[in-house]
């Protein structure tokens, strides 16, 4: 075979298996999504998109959401919260809120001994070290029932805190003097009762 003809059959070659290699990649890349109301008092306050994105090794979950309600004065906020997960730990999360009131953002990343932390929150800031690995979030809760015996990363305030049961498919979280309950049912988380300073709020699953 002449050099020509050698160099055209290696493109050949190496075209096909790019080709062939394409669809697998694609494959191994899933999305799966979740919807939420956000409810108090029994009214509808806002909405929630829960979204999971990732391969074998790298995951990223996501938080959506939009509220607008009164109290003492309109308030409008739209709050969102990234977090990147590679074999099973989490390496950086982000997220941030924006109001009528102000704008607000946390950082949380993994340096490879502790979690370098920027957390700015209404009346809240913290830049202290969190000890970790840690492979629990607040958004991969969106997706996956814990057992009750998980330490927790809160990407908005920046602290970890335990997650614990109190009974079948319900768990509780405290963070900052607040207490999150989460309740699953076959696994699949059906809503969370959020204690808050302003009203305390549900976020219960449409689909």
């Amino acid at each position: 075979m002449n050099p020509t003809c050698s160099l055209f059959f290696k493109a050949i070659c190496l075209l096909f298996f790019l080709v062939c290699l394409a669809p697998s990649a694609k494959a191994q890349t899933q999305k799966e999504t979740a919807s939420f109301e956000i409810v108090v008092l029994g009214l509808k306050i806002g909405s929630l998109t829960a979204q999971k994105t990732g391969g074998a090794d790298s995951v990223l979950y996501s938080v959506d959401s939009r509220v607008k309600f009164w109290f003492f004065g309109d308030v409008d906020l739209q709050f969102l919260t990234r977090s990147h997960f590679k074999a099973g730990k989490i390496i950086k999360t982000f997220s941030e809120s924006k109001t009528n009131r102000g704008y607000f953002d946390s950082k949380v990343n993994w340096t490879g001994t502790q979690y370098q932390v920027d957390a700015k929150s209404y009346k809240y800031a913290n830049r202290t070290p969190v000890k970790g690995p840690l492979s629990w979030s607040s958004t991969k809760l969106f997706f996956h029932e814990p057992s009750g015996q998980e330490l927790f990363l809160s990407e908005v305030y920046g602290v970890s805190a335990p997650i614990k049961k109190i009974s079948a498919g319900v768990y509780e979280i405290e963070v900052e003097g607040n207490t999150n309950q989460y309740h699953y049912k076959g696994g699949k988380l059906e809503k969370i009762v959020v204690e808050s300073p302003i009203k305390d709020y549900q976020v219960r699953r449409v689909k």
